[in-house]
C-alpha cells in the first residue's frame, strides 16, 4: 500500500516534470513548425492546466500545489510573451525548466 504523503510526493514531481515537458515541446514546436505549431502546444498547455494540474489539488497540501500552479502559470504567460516576441522570452523558458526540474528532483528525496 502506498501512503498518501508518498503519492503525493510522486505526483508532484510528476506534475513538476509535466510543466518542464510542456516547456520544452513548446520550444521544440516553436523551433520545428514555427509559431502556428508552437500555438497548438500552448492550447495543450491551456487544456493541461484545467485537467491534470487541477486534478491534483484535492491530493496534496495546498502549499506544494500552489507552487506548482505558479510555475504553470509562469509556463502560460511565458510561452504567451514568446509568441509575441517579448524580449528575454526563451530565457525565461529555460528557466521555467530548470526550476520544474529542480521541484522534481526535490520531492523525490523526501
Amino acid at each position: 500500500m502506498v501512503c498518501p504523503e508518498k503519492k503525493s510526493n510522486e505526483l508532484f514531481s510528476l506534475l513538476a516534470e509535466d510543466i518542464a515537458d510542456w516547456a520544452e515541446r513548446f520550444l521544440r514546436a516553436e523551433a520545428a513548425g514555427g509559431t502556428e505549431a508552437a500555438g497548438q502546444v500552448l492550447g495543450g498547455i491551456a487544456e493541461w492546466l484545467g485537467s491534470d494540474l487541477v486534478d491534483g489539488m484535492p491530493v496534496m497540501p495546498l502549499e506544494r500545489w500552489m507552487a506548482l500552479d505558479g510555475l504553470a502559470e509562469e509556463l502560460l504567460q511565458g510561452c504567451k510573451a514568446h509568441l509575441a516576441e517579448e524580449p528575454a522570452d526563451r530565457q525565461a523558458l529555460s528557466e521555467i525548466i530548470r526550476r520544474a526540474r529542480e521541484m522534481a528532483g526535490c520531492s523525490q528525496g523526501e
